[in-house]
């Protein structure tokens, strides 16, 4: 990882993240890019609605002026924000207008980053809204690894990791996946543990059921261990989210590494889960992209 973007909007959530993005940064000596975005109008009001007819020209041209007006405020508080923070770090600050989530991606393209680090937030029903609209739309866009807190719980000052957990795939867990976290545990020299969740067997009987999780249990260690010697694998009935919540709680896990793959379907790229994981998650998830 040589370049992290940092997108802050000043928020209690962002300020909390920072120690994370200088802890992790300087840990694999990474360029910081800090960025502001300020949302455009029809961000805020919808591109289809009739939001512009009743302005005039000058009225325009006077938004357009607090607009800049806004911006400069904002490329001030970066200023602050990096020397306060970042003066050890090869830093940038950047400010732009626009849609939020789209910049933030735009940006990390023009970055060639190689990690987004952003907060999750959000209320409501729909999936997206649980963790945030913004995180939710990084997720689906981003050309890179994205790193979210855990929501909606406080998120802890950063530490070294010494537990890392990759949340896999039993079925078909990715050699490709599994040796990047393996590396990423090993710069850290963390400990790393692979979790995966099962469907149910009750029906079939207690008995019947772990004889099945110690075969699956076997035939992913028997995958994997090319890449990693005696793996650690813990596979457990239960929703994707409880399950890796449950052992991440229980192992004292510092970081949850998931990952992202290219689906063949008409929506393109499908998050399946990653809501889910990074909802229940009691610690920050790093979602990685592979082929």
């Amino acid at each position: 990882m040589r370049n992290v973007v940092f997108p802050t909007d000043f928020s209690a959530s962002s300020e909390a993240t920072v120690s994370h993005v200088v802890g992790l940064a300087t840990a694999v000596k990474a360029k910081v890019w800090l960025l502001n975005v300020v949302p455009s109008l029809t961000e805020w009001h919808g591109p289809s609605e009739d939001y512009f007819g009743p302005f005039t020209g000058s009225a325009l041209i006077q938004l357009e002026s607090e607009r800049k007006t806004l911006e400069m405020g904002r490329l001030e508080r970066l200023r602050c924000l990096q020397k306060q923070h970042f003066a050890d770090l090869e830093s940038e600050i950047s400010v732009k207008s626009g849609g939020v989530g789209e910049s933030i991606v735009d940006h990390a393209v023009e970055a060639n980053a190689d990690l987004l680090m952003i907060p999750t937030r959000g209320l409501g029903i729909m999936r997206r809204f649980l963790i945030g609209s913004i995180a939710a739309k990084v997720l689906h866009d981003a050309p890179c690894a994205v790193w979210t807190s855990p929501h909606p719980r406080e998120l802890d000052p950063f530490r070294p990791y010494r537990h890392i957990l990759l949340a896999i795939d039993y079925q078909s867990p990715s050699l490709e996946l599994v040796a990047h976290a393996w590396k990423f545990a090993e710069h850290f020299k963390a400990r790393l543990s692979l979790v995966g969740a099962l469907p149910g067997h009750s029906d079939h009987g207690p008995e019947l059921a772990r004889k099945y999780q110690r075969e699956l249990t076997e035939a992913v260690k028997h995958r994997i261990d090319t890449i990693i010697p005696n793996p650690a694998v813990h596979l457990l009935e239960g929703s994707p989210g409880e399950v890796i919540r449950q052992v991440a709680e229980v192992e004292e896990t510092d970081l949850i590494i998931t990952g992202l793959g290219h689906m063949e379907e008409s929506m393109g790229r499908v998050l399946t889960h990653i809501y889910e994981i990074i909802w229940f998650a009691p610690c920050p998830v790093i979602t990685l992209r592979y082929n």
